[in-house]
């Protein structure tokens, strides 16, 4: 039996339901979910699983699925060489239909039968031939816009063919050419397939689908880009903690939102000890292991509900969320203890201590000017007071 080819107008519907996703969503999770729901349902596919690559592991990486058993597709990890028939479309960014593959281990592992393979890829790629202005005729990549040349064996780059494509890669790596491929660009495969229904799959509506797929993979991308320039706006580079202006703005969320409903929560400013003198005796490079060592100390040292932000320097902050002041001396208390009982090797097994100056919303203050000031006057009095302590005013 044939798989029912679509029709003109449902092929217009579906491409602008699912080029949709390139527009409208900028979650990557929903816009991963929805493209193969839709591929389910408007193609009619049996199941549907989606790949993408991770580079610094080499493999392609089973994510999501539609109809495959549950944990099949996320549990696959499918090496990424140029032997492996789910990498050929990532080699020629053509799809695949089953009966122009050979047979696979991972083929029969999914239990495939009549299946195509699809790429999702969001960009076109660089041509080593093109920008070298090679003239190697017989060279498996010459000519070919869209070959990953680096995961074919016999390309020849200079005088010598090279039919080791792991060498190969470990060669393109040093190019430059290969530099100025995206690495962190959206690459994966889609497979789609009828095993219950038995329908077999048209070339016509792959064609179809691998366009939709180059356009959704370019939304995924974008999706991508926006998610990591929101984490960059919020977080602190150097230990990737939030930043002091995320920080703030949650503060103040949380006292207008004591003001209106009740309820009590602390904030606690946390300076490490003669900083400087870390930074003038070993050198910034060190003094920036150490404030990223400190700064993992309070993240494993909060509860979750709690949010840890560097606040500048070598200061850190934390917000408390229900927590009195005797609950917030106690917590406080403890990190303090885990900063001055940790090793740090980088300073030659010096001690690292810190002083802790907190302030809870109602007994200190209701406005967030006033919170930060009675923090920081309890963190300076810490100090004044021989350091390594908790001051709660």
């Amino acid at each position: 039996m044939s798989q029912q080819e679509i029709s003109p107008n449902t092929k217009e519907l579906a491409l602008l339901e699912m080029l949709s996703l390139v527009y409208e969503e900028m979650d990557l999770d929903t816009i991963e979910e929805r493209f193969v729901n839709l591929t389910a349902d408007i193609f009619g596919f049996d199941r549907v699983g989606l790949f993408f690559v991770k580079h610094r592991k080499g493999v392609l990486q089973g994510k999501l699925c539609k109809g495959f058993d549950p944990g099949m597709i996320s549990s696959l990890e499918i090496p990424l060489a140029g032997n492996c028939l789910f990498t050929k479309p990532l080699i020629t960014g053509f799809p695949l239909l089953s009966s122009e593959m050979p047979t696979d281990p991972f083929v029969k592992e999914m239990g495939l039968e009549d299946f195509a393979l699809i790429p999702i890829v969001n960009k076109k790629r660089l041509s080593c031939w093109h920008i070298k202005k090679c003239s190697k005729t017989d060279c498996p990549a010459y000519g070919k816009k869209w070959l990953r040349c680096w995961l074919v064996p016999g390309t020849k780059c200079g005088n010598i063919p090279l039919e080791d494509c792991v060498k190969k890669e470990e060669m393109c790596q040093e190019c430059e050419v290969f530099a100025k491929q995206d690495s962190d660009s959206t690459e994966g495969v889609m497979v789609v397939d009828n095993f219950t229904s038995k329908n077999s799959i048209t070339m016509n509506n792959i064609t179809l689908l691998s366009i939709v797929a180059h356009a959704v993979g370019g939304a995924i991308n974008n999706a991508k880009v926006y998610s990591r320039t929101l984490r960059e706006s919020i977080r602190d580079d150097l230990t990737e903690l939030y930043n002091r202006r995320f920080f703030n703005e949650r503060l103040i969320d949380e006292v207008d939102r004591a003001r209106r409903y009740g309820g009590v929560f602390s904030m606690l400013l946390c300076d490490i000890d003669h900083f400087k003198m870390v930074n003038d005796l070993f050198g910034h490079p060190i003094g920036d292991k150490v404030l990223i060592k400190v700064a993992t100390i309070l993240r494993d040292n909060i509860r979750s509900s709690d949010m840890v932000a560097r606040y500048g320097g070598e200061e850190f902050t934390i917000l408390l969320l229900n927590s009195d002041k005797k609950l917030a001396i106690t917590l406080a208390e403890q990190i303090c203890r885990a900063i001055a009982g940790t090793l740090f090797t980088e300073i030659d097994g010096k001690q690292v201590t810190a002083s802790i100056g907190i302030a809870t919303f109602n007994d200190d203050s209701i406005s967030f000017e006033g919170l930060v000031a009675k923090a920081d006057r309890a963190m300076y009095l810490a100090k004044n007071k021989g350091r390594n302590q908790v001051i709660a005013l």
